[in-house]
């Protein structure tokens, strides 16, 4: 499995490849090139429904990244409200900081919609 097809794949939303590349919850946890999971990348490019399907299949929704970024965190920075408030609903910690001290909340600083779901 080429992992740049796959996280290319995350990035725009391509379901039906994410579907046939990642089967398995030990799949949608494994972590790819750049030292990501499937989930960071999907909620960093805001495919909710990557998102949905990733957390269907068991992906860990407070997994950490290279950067000490959760997928919330990746969403947050990004501005991507519809994939802030799935992870939310889907019990992301809003409490979990990157390993600088960033919160969710804080990265959140371009989006009040993600702020008001944070609060």
């Amino acid at each position: 499995m080429a992992d740049n097809d796959l996280i290319w794949a995350l990035k725009t939303g391509d379901l039906e490849e994410v579907k046939a590349k990642l089967v398995t919850a030990e799949d949608v946890n494994r972590t790819l090139n750049g030292e990501r999971n499937p989930l960071h990348y999907a909620a960093d490019f805001n495919q909710k429904e990557v998102v949905l399907f990733l957390i269907s299949k068991g992906a860990h929704v407070d997994a950490i990244d290279k950067h000490g970024y959760t997928p919330l965190i990746c969403a947050c920075y990004e501005g991507n409200v519809d994939c802030v408030k799935i992870l939310l609903e889907k019990g992301a910690n809003k409490e979990l900081k990157t390993t600088n001290g960033v919160s969710p909340f804080e990265a959140a600083t371009e989006s009040d919609a993600i702020r008001a779901l944070l609060k």
